[in-house]
């Protein structure tokens, strides 16, 4: 079985500077010492980055991200993008229902935005995640790459091709 290529822009919100890449991956799961650290540090700030550091360690310690609220208050298309690409990751994390749609809002945000290559590695990898199960009820979150593996597993015990998309999902690679 082949393991899903990792972004090499995979990172943590503390990462989340600004110019953070809009492929990156920002909700690698943080125990509740670090989230706690991260939200100190970005408590009170009001630039773009350090807001959206302190939603997800506001996710992180179980309370709401208010990342819909900060996609609505961004100043750029860009700072937009990455709230609603964050708060999709965010969902995806716990398999959450509506963790699709947000991650498909934040690639549309971001379509325009993004270098070619970064748009194929986005698009490959909201597919594959869509193979996942999801549900109403958060579950245990895991990193990115466990998400992927477990896509790609369940992909390949379904018979399908990998270039196949799962049949719940309609991707448009044109806009």
């Amino acid at each position: 079985m082949e393991t899903p290529e990792l972004p090499p822009t995979c990172g943590d919100a503390s990462l989340l500077e600004d110019g953070a890449p809009l492929a990156g991956w920002y909700a690698e799961p943080m125990a509740a010492e670090q989230a706690e650290a991260l939200l100190t540090a970005s408590r009170g700030r009001t630039e773009f980055a350090a807001r959206l550091r302190e939603a997800v360690a506001r996710a992180w310690l179980g309370g709401s991200d208010g990342l819909a609220l900060l996609a609505a208050e961004a100043g750029t298309p860009r700072e937009r993008a990455l709230a609603l690409l964050v708060h999709g990751q965010l969902l995806t994390a716990r398999r959450h229902a509506g963790a699709l749609e947000a991650l498909e809002a934040g690639f549309a945000a971001a379509r325009e935005l993004l270098a070619p290559a970064d748009y194929f590695a986005l698009l490959r990898r909201h597919e594959l995640l869509a193979w996942l199960p999801f549900g109403n009820l958060a579950g245990v979150p895991a990193g990115l790459g466990t998400l992927l593996i477990e896509a790609a597993v369940i992909r390949r015990l379904r018979g399908i091709r990998s270039r196949t998309l799962p049949p719940h999902s309609a991707r448009d690679t044109v806009g």
